[in-house]
């Protein structure tokens, strides 16, 4: 199957690469309008973020347009990659190179090692493709389950003097890169909940990685950001001033000082063309991949109580355990503002007077916990940005099939019902 897939793309993509990038990028921009009113999951999660990114304070007219502007940039890089091998020795036919060009290639001519980090804009093999036919260079990426289809796209990333390393080695080959005066590209704005350093994206914590920062330091290169934008047909490609790291700080320090320069070069750049960057994934992911359960691993949470509150509020503990770096927004009744119990950290709080004050248009919501249990209001919310509505019912039923009993009270359901069963001992032995 994996071989007929390969072979089926293949066949479609033949006469795709031998159309002028201006129709493929025509072609693309159907597709993709196509896409982001068929591909509802996607839709939401672009929808969600943009929603998300508070600083860019956008109508919700603005995010739909932003969202489908990414869903075309999402299908003309689809449609692209069949034509840029036919582009191999042509690079500049299609793209401008910008400042600080000629200082980066100053150092690599003096046998020193830059690191390069990038984004998911416009379409973001371009630098890579651009820089390797000039210089050696490396760049991590993800392998691909088909490996027919795997070997074809490396075929085309390295179609230069570029290499393409797996992450699980990315850190002692780019160091040894670096030290040979190669470059290290890094496409470093992916969620990575595991990590201890974040950077406030759009005005909100995004959990990144300090992999750039950190090669930087321990091999005495300079780090740059990379950005890349598409403008009637062409790719400008330009780069932040050099980050030298200050090898007499310490690396506590320095990195997420190199990290917070560079990421806010990043940020300023897919603010200036938002509709050209991957919004269609969960950057503002929170939770990482041990003990929730895959199909509840969301960031941002709300949570429902009903006008008989106080019984439920034990199961506030409960979330903040379960989901120890997550954003909460609370909705209680009015006459519950003078008793509030202890809450997360970060946590938002709002109270309605009415069933209909409930109702907000607001697509940040990606889990919804309504202990209010009214189904149209999980509707509405669904209809948004969430993926999961939940009431206590619905707990208790999915927590019966785990324990093949039903749970003694709510609160066990809870644990049961959203996190792995076999963690459950560990991450509440000290709740």
């Amino acid at each position: 199957m994996h071989f007929l897939s390969y072979l089926c793309l293949r066949l479609i993509g033949l006469p795709i690469s031998l159309l002028p990038y201006r129709v493929i990028h025509l072609i693309g921009a159907v597709l993709g309008t196509l896409m982001y009113y068929l591909h509802r999951s996607f839709r939401k999660k672009a929808l969600t973020n943009l929603s998300i990114a508070k600083s860019l304070q956008l109508t919700e007219k603005q995010r739909k347009k932003i969202a489908k502007e990414s869903f075309q940039n999402l299908m003309i890089n689809c449609l692209e990659f069949f034509r840029l091998k036919r582009s191999k020795h042509r690079m500049e036919e299609i793209t401008t190179w910008g400042v600080p060009r000629e200082e980066g290639l100053k150092v690599l001519k003096e046998g020193k090692g830059i690191v390069f980090l990038t984004g998911h804009q416009a379409n973001w093999e371009i630098p890579f493709l651009l820089m390797t036919q000039h210089h050696p260079g490396m760049a991590i990426g993800r392998p691909i389950k088909n490996r027919w289809l795997y070997n074809w796209v490396l075929s085309i990333r390295e179609m230069h003097k570029g290499k393409i390393v797996m992450p699980k080695n990315a850190l002692a080959l780019g160091a040894k890169a670096l030290k040979e005066g190669q470059f290290l590209g890094i496409v470093g704005d992916q969620a990575l909940p595991e990590s201890s350093y974040s950077y406030p994206l759009f005005g909100m914590r995004a959990w990144t990685t300090t992999a750039p920062a950190l090669l930087a330091y321990r091999t005495g290169s300079p780090l740059i950001t990379v950005m890349v934008r598409r403008h009637n047909h062409h790719y400008h490609i330009w780069g932040s001033p050099l980050l030298w790291p200050d090898l007499s700080r310490p690396i506590k320090e320095e990195v997420p000082r190199l990290m917070d320069k560079a990421m806010g070069y990043l940020e300023e750049s897919i603010k200036a063309s938002p509709g050209q960057w991957l919004w269609q994934h969960d950057r503002w992911k929170q939770s990482g991949v041990d003990h929730v359960k895959r199909e509840y691993r969301f960031g941002f949470i709300l949570v429902i109580f009903p006008r008989d509150f106080s019984p439920l509020f034990p199961l506030i503990a409960t979330l903040k355990t379960i989901y120890p770096r997550n954003f909460f927004s609370f909705y209680f009744p009015k006459e519950a503002e003078a008793k509030l119990p202890d809450l997360p950290n970060e946590a938002e709080v709002h109270f309605y007077e009415s069933e209909s004050d409930l109702f907000q248009r607001d697509y940040r919501y990606q889990i919804i916990f309504d202990f209010y249990n009214l189904p149209k209001l999980r509707r509405h919310f669904l209809r948004l940005g969430a993926f999961q509505a939940l009431n206590s019912q619905k707990l208790l039923k999915i927590a019966k099939k785990e324990l093949k009993k039903i749970p003694p009270d709510l609160e066990t359901a809870l644990k049961y019902a959203i996190c792995k069963p076999d963690c459950i001992p560990k991450i509440f032995k000290n709740a």
